[in-house]
């Protein structure tokens, strides 16, 4: 079963969370690390790790670093999985093998059933049954069968982060491969983001480039699969409450203006059919903070 399974991290700065993930796992599983911030340390702390290998490039976003795990891996199967999980060990791994023979590898992603649903974007589904169909799963926490994620051309890489995991089931079940989730695998998604923060800056930094990135996917998600002008009628009102927002907070809440004025950038860009391009470093050149 270890053999015909790879697990896939994602990585910016995370190397603390990474080593506490590894230790919960077998030393004869395949783990790959795909790192984005140039964190050469890593080959370092995973140096005595054989079963690790660490990718360090350019950052070209989450879609595009699993897209790359999946065009190299050897295995049948590979799991992507963000450190900051927990529950992940071999057990986990020998569930997610089972069902999917169970249901004949005809589907285009698996999930757990996360033990803190309330956190916005887990998808759960009832716990009557072992296994579940349902319209998607958290991008987190994922369980693919190579051949039909390739054959379904993968992620898209023109989304940086947030909403490819619902694109990708999207497309997957019009070509006749469900999404399931696997409620005998229980996981607890911490915090939701996989960077270890320095300073309180960094990370109000960190969650404005999340919201820049959030809103810009989401509505190249509609508009993709929706039409234009279906997704400029959805949008219209949240446009208006973000321009509404930023007028009352203007000079009255610094930290919540540039919040919204984040999601304003965001969503234009998308709008206006700009690449996803926002970083920490061009963020700081636009003086949002």
């Amino acid at each position: 079963m270890k053999k015909n399974i790879t697990i896939v991290l994602v990585s910016y700065q995370s190397s603390r969370k990474l080593s506490i993930f590894i230790k919960k796992l077998s030393s004869n599983v395949p783990i790959w690390i795909i790192d984005n911030s140039y964190d050469f340390s890593l080959k370092k702390i995973f140096k005595k790790n054989k079963n690790v290998k660490i990718f360090i490039g350019k950052n070209k976003g989450y879609s595009s670093s699993i897209n790359f795990a999946a065009k190299k891996i050897k295995t049948q199967y590979f799991l992507v999985v963000q450190p900051d999980v927990k529950g992940i060990n071999d057990a986990v791994l020998r569930e997610f093998f089972k069902y999917a023979k169970i249901i004949k590898d005809n589907f285009s992603v698996i999930g757990p059933h996360f033990l803190n649903p309330s956190k916005k974007g887990h998808f759960q589904t009832s716990l009557k049954y072992k296994i579940k169909q349902i319209h998607n799963v958290h991008g987190s926490t994922m369980f693919f069968n190579k051949k039909n994620f390739l054959e379904n051309k993968g992620f898209d890489k023109n989304i940086f982060l947030y909403w490819e995991e619902t694109d990708y089931t999207k497309r997957c079940l019009k070509n006749g491969y469900p999404a399931y989730q696997l409620n005998t695998v229980k996981v607890t998604h911490e915090k939701g983001e996989t960077v270890s923060t320095k300073n309180n800056e960094e990370e109000v930094k960190l969650k404005n480039l999340y919201i820049w990135h959030f809103i810009w996917s989401k509505y190249y998600y509609y508009n993709k699969h929706f039409g234009r002008l279906l997704s400029i009628l959805f949008f219209l009102p949240i446009f208006i409450r973000i321009l509404f927002r930023m007028m009352i907070y203007r000079n009255r809440n610094r930290t919540k203006y540039v919040k919204y004025l984040c999601r304003f950038d965001g969503l234009k860009s998308s709008l206006q059919k700009k690449k996803s391009l926002m970083r920490l470093d061009t963020i700081a050149k636009k003086k949002f903070f």
